[in-house]
Formats: structure tokens, C-alpha cells, sequence
């Protein structure tokens, strides 16, 4: 099943649950909705597994021997390195008290048993995708503000690069054909058009099918 699994690219679920039974259980139909699923018997072998490998979520109980689920939930969350892992307690302890105190250390869900398990395969699935829609954006936020620098960029330049094209051909309608005054001028225009040019391809890069729209007058020396 795991090599199965891994060649399918299956999400890993780390399961932290002390009673025997309760964790094949869930090893089992969790494999069978598609999942890698490692299972730790108490807090601190799921931490140290957590170190080896950072599961996609974690399935966490409350009362384990060693380290209880509480205190695994405060250190990974604490962690920048493991902070955005979902963690959903899946506990016996269904007190408000119990309940507040795992939003208190930024637990991502919170199931009392006895649970439906289809329920906990959508609340597994619910908070991956929240996961990684939160890491894509996080991925691509440098991407999105360059786009944003270019599109401003573009429009801030181009009433001055249209305002120095005027310039120019006035500068060259009074020139009396000056071939000095004709060849600043061709030279100005090279390098204005190189800067339009520039931004051109660059609102290009973000938008295949962007058109500028075109001049209504050359600047041909």
C-alpha cells in the first residue's frame, strides 16, 4: 500500500493516537481514501517523526503517555518550520475547557469521539487544501507584486514617454532641417522608443496577448 501510495503521490497523514486498536483503524481507512498514513504511539515519537518528515497533516490525541497531544500541538505550532502543519485532535475530551484550550495554541480542528469517519476524511482534506492554497499564495506573492510593479510602472511612464514624443516632433518641425538638431533628435527618439519597448515586453511577460495601443504620430528623423 505505502509504495502504492508514494508513486501516486498520496498526501502523508501522521496519525498520534496511544490506543493500538483505535490507530490501525485509522491506518487502515485512511489508506483506503488514498492517504500515506504513519503512526506514532505517543507526542514525543510523533515529534521525532515530524523532524524526519513533515506530514501533510497530523491526526493528534489528547491522553498519551510520554507527551500529551496538548503540549505537541504548542511546540509544532510555535515553529515557524512547522507552524502551517493542520492538526486536528481527535479526543475523548469534549469538554468547552478542552476545546478552547486547543484553539488556544492554534489547533486547526477539534473531533470528539466516538467520530464519523467520512466527516474526519472532509475535515482532513478541508484543511490540506487550505494549506496549500495558503503556501501557493505565499509562493507566488513576489510574482504577484511584480506584475503590479510592471502594470504601474507602465501606466506612470506613459504620459511622459507620449509628452517627450510631442517634444520631439515639435523640436523637429522648428529645426529648419539642422542636421545637428535632427540627429539629438533621432537619438532622444532611440532611446524613448527603447524604454516603451522595454515595457512592452515586460506587460508581455505577464500578458501574452497585451497590444499597446499605437502612436498617433512617428517620430522619423
Amino acid at each position: 500500500m505505502d509504495s502504492f501510495n508514494d508513486m501516486l503521490g498520496a498526501k502523508d497523514i501522521l496519525v498520534a493516537e496511544d490506543d493500538k486498536d483505535l490507530r490501525r483503524l485509522l491506518q487502515f481507512d485512511l489508506e483506503s481514501s488514498g492517504f500515506k498514513v504513519r503512526l506514532a504511539e505517543n507526542g514525543k515519537i510523533a515529534l521525532d517523526m515530524i523532524r524526519e518528515k513533515k506530514p501533510e497533516c497530523l491526526i493528534l490525541d489528547v491522553m498519551m503517555p510520554v507527551m500529551d497531544g496538548f503540549d505537541v500541538c504548542k511546540r509544532l505550532k510555535s515553529l515557524d518550520s512547522t507552524k502551517d502543519i493542520p492538526i486536528i485532535f481527535l479526543t475523548a475530551r469534549g469538554t468547552t475547557e478542552d476545546k478552547v484550550k486547543a484553539m488556544g495554541f492554534n489547533a486547526d480542528d477539534y473531533m470528539i469521539k466516538p467520530f464519523d469517519f467520512k466527516e474526519l476524511i472532509a475535515r482532513v482534506n478541508l484543511h490540506i487544501s487550505k494549506k496549500d492554497m495558503k503556501l501557493y499564495d505565499i509562493e507566488h506573492a513576489g510574482e504577484k507584486a511584480m506584475k503590479n510593479l510592471v502594470c504601474d510602472l507602465s501606466e506612470k511612464l506613459a504620459e511622459p514617454l507620449d509628452q517627450l514624443r510631442k517634444e520631439l516632433l515639435e523640436i523637429m518641425a522648428r529645426s529648419d532641417g539642422d542636421p545637428g538638431i535632427l540627429e539629438s533628435v533621432r537619438k532622444c527618439e532611440a532611446v524613448r522608443r527603447g524604454i516603451r519597448d522595454i515595457f512592452v515586453e515586460m506587460q508581455r511577460e505577464i500578458n501574452p496577448f497585451y497590444d499597446p495601443e499605437p502612436e498617433q504620430e512617428s517620430v522619423e528623423v
